[in-house]
């Protein structure tokens, strides 16, 4: 029989034992560190990324007045901003477009206080809701009852050409839309109900009880008081009151060039076949507290380019009579955004341009010709572009 020793024998195995266990403790340790550093970085880059979108949310709610000074390629830092639960984030406006109709590039980044947060950035986009995106928009009722033409055309595009006229000359009613003795090219759309006279015609989609939109904006008038007398030139046939606001030009010999950019007056009325000439050099604007009679007279831009001239009505009027147009022998290029009234189209002529009103009538036989680069004039209401949020790589 061999017998042997094992004397000493167990102590090494449990050394060996007990250095396996503490490796294996350490990497335990180890691991659940890093599991609690990786798992506080990723709840610290979420509530980053929620700091920045609650960013952009008050961004957007609280749209800063000085965008509006923004020209195309400037930008707005509206620094950094404390939120609650040791939050914080930091907005940027750029504005992106070339020029005209408004678009925003909204950066905002969003951080916590804690040293393991990284910065989360993201970007939305707002931009300008167009002014004149229709033809004609009445916030009660568009009524035609012409035997007239409406189409449209480019003009930054080229000239009116009659044969190439396309069919974005929309219609869009607050309350109805009413089409007799008129071709219409293009859509015609009511809250409530599109309907048709003898000789109606709407060549693109008809749609009834359309879903209600907000009214369009009335502008604020001037503070500083109507256009001073020095900025009218006088001569024989044409009034003018300063304090009143009130301009008359009478008399088919009677001329009044207006060269400024920027008018503010109580009321316009033109009659006799006398003329208004505004150059077309520069846009004029025309900010009108009343009313505006051309129906027996004119208003000549010479530019032929409807978007140099526009006429706007301001403030709720004391005395709301209705806006009178007329397009005779001489076609007319121009806009008119007057909301709060009753806009008549009388004439039997060419006028190029779109309007906003309260209630558009156009009974004359005329032609209206829409000028789509009208809808990217620059505007007043921001909006929101659907879909445009997303997560800059690398943040």
């Amino acid at each position: 029989m061999i017998i042997t020793n094992r004397k000493g024998f167990v102590l090494p195995i449990v050394v060996f034992a007990l250095a396996i266990m503490t490796v294996v403790a350490a990497t335990v340790l180890s691991t659940s560190n890093d599991e609690r550093r990786t798992s506080r970085a990723t709840r610290e880059s979420t509530l980053a990324m929620y700091a920045a979108e609650a960013g952009l949310r008050r961004t957007y709610g609280s749209w800063p007045a000085g965008a509006a000074n923004l020209t195309p390629g400037d930008s707005l830092d509206l620094g950094w901003q404390q939120l609650p639960n040791k939050a914080a984030y930091r907005a940027v406006i750029h504005r992106v477009d070339p020029g005209g109709l408004q678009e925003y590039a909204v950066i905002v980044q969003g951080r916590r206080t804690d040293p393991t947060a990284g910065i989360m950035t993201i970007v939305g986009n707002a931009g300008g809701v167009p002014v004149f995106r229709n033809a004609v928009s009445a916030d009660s009722t568009v009524y035609l009852d012409n035997g007239g033409l409406f189409d449209g055309y480019d003009s930054d595009r080229g000239a009116y050409v009659a044969a190439s006229a396309d069919s974005t000359a929309n219609l869009r009613g607050g309350v109805s839309v009413y089409v007799a003795q008129t071709f219409v090219k293009g859509d015609a759309s009511a809250t409530g109900t599109v309907s048709f006279g003898a000789s109606g015609t709407v060549t693109g989609a008809v749609t009834s009880n359309v879903p209600a939109t907000p009214p369009n904006d009335i502008l604020p008038c001037p503070g500083a008081g109507f256009t001073p007398a020095a900025k009218v030139p006088g001569g024989a046939g044409i009034s003018y009151n300063s304090a009143t606001g009130v301009l008359t030009v009478n008399g088919g010999l009677t001329t009044l060039t207006l060269t400024d950019t920027a008018y503010y007056f109580s009321s316009i009325v033109i009659t006799n076949n006398a003329k208004i000439v505004f150059p077309g050099t520069q846009r004029a604007s025309v900010i009108l507290r009343d009313s505006l009679n051309a129906s027996g007279g004119k208003i000549v831009n010479q530019s032929n380019y409807p978007p140099a001239l526009g006429f706007s009505s301001c403030g709720t009027s004391a005395t709301p009579a209705y806006w009178s147009l007329s397009s005779g022998a001489s076609p007319a290029y121009f806009s008119v955004y007057a909301p709060n009234h009753v806009v008549y189209e009388l004439g039997g002529g060419d006028f190029y341009g779109a309007v906003v009103a309260w209630i558009y009538y156009a009974t004359g036989g005329g032609r209206f010709h829409y000028d789509a680069a009208l809808s990217r004039l620059p505007s007043k209401r921001i909006d929101v572009q659907k879909g445009s949020w997303a997560q800059l790589p690398g943040s």
